[in-house]
């Protein structure tokens, strides 16, 4: 048969395994809730018994149940091929695939598939270079992506709310930070970064009351390195400046990631794609 036949034979095995494992998943996450909601209930109940037996019986039957779920489970999932397993958990999101981690030791196999990963990664981000290859695997390398584009998107929230103290405490304090306006004006040193954020939000917008500035951004791309990140994009602001092209530029020190460079140059012509019309 054509390789290239949607209804190829591969195709649909792949399809149907992904559907059974699926299935399987919400299947267990059922069983794994009545059983402990059983559980759950019978610790509520007196600690007495008529007929004889003792309530701690009946806690060990309801957690070797549980137990049996789980491991029956986890056989299914390891007969499965490793593309369809792939395949399926790429339908999860980051929180669920990192859940699902942690309810055994099987899952927790499935689940740190790096391949998964890959697909995940590719799926929620823009990819710099198709060539990057992680050093400490795709979970990893989808968790540091994650945390950079969490802190740039407060940046913009920063700038949205002009919180100077906000601003103050995600730079990083030394000299050799940098940011450079699109009017051509370049701010070295942690103390004169802050002052010429200090005037932008004094300054505000019209229509602002001199407090944040409405920027919207697209096209966001990270390239990262050890200890150290980039991100380019497109910003948009509720005024007449057009499109922005801007660079920030991050580094990690003591546990949290921290903004050095700044560089923001405005587009002559008119982009047609103006989210603010």
């Amino acid at each position: 048969m054509d390789a290239a036949d949607p209804f190829s034979l591969r195709s649909c095995l792949i399809a149907a395994g992904s559907t059974a494992l699926c299935c399987l998943c919400a299947a267990w996450v059922l069983r794994w809730r009545a059983g402990w909601r059983e559980k759950k209930k019978q610790q509520q109940q007196p600690q007495l018994c008529g007929c004889g037996g003792s309530v701690g019986e009946g806690h060990m039957e309801v957690g070797e149940k549980v137990a049996e779920d789980r491991q029956a489970g986890g056989s299914m999932i390891e007969q499965l091929a490793p593309e369809i397993t792939t395949d399926a958990l790429s339908f999860l999101d980051y929180a669920s695939l990192c859940r699902l981690s942690m309810t055994n030791s099987v899952m927790r196999k499935a689940a740190n598939d790096d391949g998964a990963w890959k697909v995940l990664y590719h799926k929620d981000f823009n990819v710099e270079q198709e060539t990057v290859t992680p050093t400490n695997g795709w979970k990893a390398y989808y968790a540091v992506t994650k945390a950079i584009m969490d802190v740039n998107a407060r940046f913009y929230n920063i700038i949205r709310e002009g919180s100077l103290q906000a601003m103050s405490y995600l730079w990083l304090n030394a000299d050799y930070v940098k940011c450079i306006h699109e009017s051509g004006g370049i701010f070295t040193g942690y103390d004169a970064v802050i002052d010429r954020w200090a005037l932008i939000f004094s300054w505000g917008v019209p229509g602002n009351d001199g407090h944040g500035i409405d920027t919207q951004i697209q096209n966001v791309r990270v390239r990262i390195l050890e200890g150290a990140a980039w991100v380019t994009m497109d910003a948009y602001i509720d005024v007449d400046f057009g499109l922005f092209r801007v660079t920030n530029v991050y580094e990690f020190h003591d546990g949290q990631w921290f903004i050095v460079h700044h560089h923001s140059s405005v587009m002559m012509q008119e982009d047609p794609h103006n989210i603010f019309g």
